[in-house]
This record gives structure tokens, C-alpha cells and sequence, in this order.
């Protein structure tokens, strides 16, 4: 069951840092006009043959609102791409990327890239909550990273914010 049929999800911020020795080019978007997908481009530089990838996703916690970490994983996107994906929240990530999930590859070759319309509110479980949330993305080798970027969001429910500016 998804959460797609009661909350919408809107993006507030994309931030994307490059390593410049990886990566020459970037562009991180979010896509108009609902703010609900968000886009990537990256002109890789080097092959990469060992890669990793960490997500964090971050949420308020009563009665501070504090964000506080609720899943935190590291990935092998070597034995991601063979089929070994992990955590379940990985599978939200991964079916958000559609069919550019096949980029994400061992050996990563050098190369454009480009990840369009990423799509994550229509794969999030059913039981979320309205909130404001934080997700963490980084790319890295056993040498470096190579590319972290973070999202601040919310989940929200559009018959309850008719009317109301988000």
C-alpha cells in the first residue's frame, strides 16, 4: 500500500555538492510546477569501480520537532546493481529512479547522466505521517565521495491544506 493515494509530497530544497575530481558538470532541480520530482544531471570524469551510497532520512520527533534520524543505510551499489538492495527504504529509492535505476552500475563508467522526473512520494509507505522531512544522499568510493546532495520535504494531505498555503 502507498502513500500516494492520501499525502502529496513537496520538494522545499535540492542541494547538490560534486567532488570536481569525479565530477565536471551537475544540475539538481526540483520540477516544476507541483515541486513533487526532482531531476539529476552528472557528467562523471573518471570510471568509478568501487561505489557506495549512504541515505539518511531525517524527521521531527514531538514534543521538540527536532529532526532526528529514523533510517540511516550504506549500500554496496556493486551488489546493489547484481540485485542485493537491502533495506526497504531502498526499494522506495530505487523505484523512484524508474528505468534509470540501471545507471546505477559496478563499474560505474565515466559518462553523462542524467536521472529524470525521480518520483519518490508515489513508492512511500501508506502509515507515513504529514510531516516536514529531511533525506541525506552520499555517493562515495573507499578513497573519497564523489557526490552528497540533501532534500528538506513534506508529506501533506491536500484535502486538509485546501485553502492554505503550504
Amino acid at each position: 500500500q502507498s502513500s500516494k493515494n492520501r499525502l502529496r509530497l513537496l520538494w522545499k530544497s535540492f542541494n547538490c555538492v560534486p567532488n570536481s575530481h569525479y565530477i565536471s558538470n551537475h544540475n539538481c532541480i526540483i520540477v516544476d510546477p507541483d515541486k513533487s520530482l526532482i531531476t539529476a544531471e552528472l557528467s562523471y570524469i573518471m570510471d568509478i569501480y568501487q561505489y557506495n551510497a549512504t541515505f539518511k532520512l531525517f524527521m521531527p520527533r514531538p514534543p521538540s520537532r527536532q529532526f532526528q534520524k529514523v533510517i540511516d543505510v550504506n549500500v554496496d551499489i556493486c551488489q546493489f546493481s547484481k540485485g542485493f538492495h537491502g533495506h526497504r527504504f531502498m526499494t522506495v529509492v530505487i523505484k523512484g529512479f524508474g528505468r534509470q535505476a540501471s545507471l546505477l552500475k559496478c563499474p560505474h563508467p565515466k559518462g553523462n547522466y542524467s536521472f529524470p522526473s525521480i518520483n519518490i512520494a508515489d513508492n512511500l509507505p501508506a502509515f507515513l505521517p504529514e510531516s516536514e522531512f529531511k533525506i541525506e544522499m552520499n555517493f562515495l568510493t573507499p578513497q573519497a565521495h564523489v557526490f552528497n546532495t540533501s532534500l528538506n520535504g513534506l508529506l501533506y494531505d491536500p484535502l486538509k491544506r485546501r485553502g492554505k498555503l503550504i
